[in-house]
């Protein structure tokens, strides 16, 4: 109900602020997406760095969800470079090659038929389910590999993929004239957004949730805060930048408006971006955590486990204690206090 009402508030607003012509949305389109991936080249040029280098003790830790994390994280920066890529091919053959063909360039690169632009959606489609099936992934490893947690998150990815395919198949019969808008494709465009954003919203949600659960249980145990809320916020921080966008980008395009170009371009970089973003900002956590619990020099009074700081728990022990003195049982009750670490 919250969402619902928070999506019309924005569609509306972006409604009123009336249509930009497109010719200023292609060119928009482009500039915002080199600089979307600036920040994500950056972002995981960082992410490779962190995981390649060794840890404070010297070493390099194999772990194989870490391994699968960096596939993903490759797999999402290829994808966006060659969307980059295409885009920049599209803009200089509108902009150039084509400004003196009838229509001009806004012809050229608003046609849907081209196999220049059905590669460059499939690879949006792409980059978009790659994103869901990875956040589906983390779920699954947090949830201990029950597949019960998962099974409607799959089932919703599986739609998305046919309703994001489907639409690219779709391009190839479409009148050269007709636009994104056009009814043949709008409920599959429209199931593919909105699917987008509901699983954003799953998962996000089912994996704040057994983290927060996993702090309950454990905050008897643990000194202080613990170390499993600034994970949390990791998480629920980094994927709302993908949720803004996505519920942006769903009201844009129901509301008929040329500026969905924009962030249509920019999503495949945003992927990536909040794949990374948690990623790196983890392990960064992870380091910082290790580093405080084992100083180089000086003592640290909490005990830890890994990275979890343990509270201390005073522990009386009494026994009763049987002493021999010139052939005679004495017996004798001794009590002995220990300071123990609950782990």
């Amino acid at each position: 109900m919250c969402f619902t009402v928070k999506y019309l508030i924005v569609k509306h607003l972006l409604a009123a602020m009336g249509q930009l012509s497109l010719e200023k949305t292609f060119l928009l389109a482009a500039w915002a997406e080199a600089l979307i991936y600036g920040f994500f080249f950056c972002i995981f040029s960082a992410t490779m760095f962190i995981h390649f280098s060794p840890d404070t003790a010297g070493k390099r830790r194999i772990d194989r969800h870490g391994t699968v994390m960096i596939g993903i994280s490759s797999v999402m920066f290829f994808i966006a470079t060659f969307h980059l890529a295409m885009n920049c091919f599209r803009l200089l053959r509108g902009y150039v090659d084509h400004r003196l063909s009838p229509g001009g360039p806004v012809a050229y690169i608003g046609n849907l038929r081209p196999w220049d632009h059905i590669l460059k959606d499939t690879l949006y489609a792409t980059q978009e389910n790659l994103g869901s099936a990875a956040s589906i992934y983390r779920c699954w490893v947090l949830w201990n590999g029950d597949w019960r947690v998962i099974l409607f998150p799959c089932v919703l990815l599986v739609v998305n993929f046919v309703a994001g395919y489907t639409v690219c198949g779709l391009y190839s019969s479409v009148d050269p004239t007709e636009t994104v808008f056009d009814a043949r494709l709008t409920n599959w465009i429209k199931t593919f957004y909105s699917i987008a954003v509901v699983l954003n919203i799953i998962t996000t949600g089912l994996i704040a949730y057994r983290i927060w659960i996993t702090h309950v249980k454990s905050s008897a145990y643990t000194a202080g805060t613990g170390r499993l809320l600034p994970i949390l916020r990791i998480f629920v921080e980094s994927a709302a930048l993908q949720l803004i966008v996505e519920t942006v980008l769903l009201a844009l395009y129901c509301s008929d408006i040329n500026a969905q170009y924009i962030l249509l371009e920019c999503v495949a970089s945003i992927v990536g971006i909040t794949f990374n973003a948690i990623t790196i900002r983890i392990k960064l956590h992870t380091i910082a955590g290790a580093s405080s619990s084992h100083p180089s020099s000086g003592t640290n009074p909490v005990q830890t486990i890994g990275s979890i700081p343990l509270r201390r728990i005073h522990v009386n022990i009494t026994r009763d204690v049987e002493d021999h003195v010139d052939g005679y049982g004495v017996k004798r009750r001794e009590s002995q206090d220990a300071s123990h670490s609950e782990g």
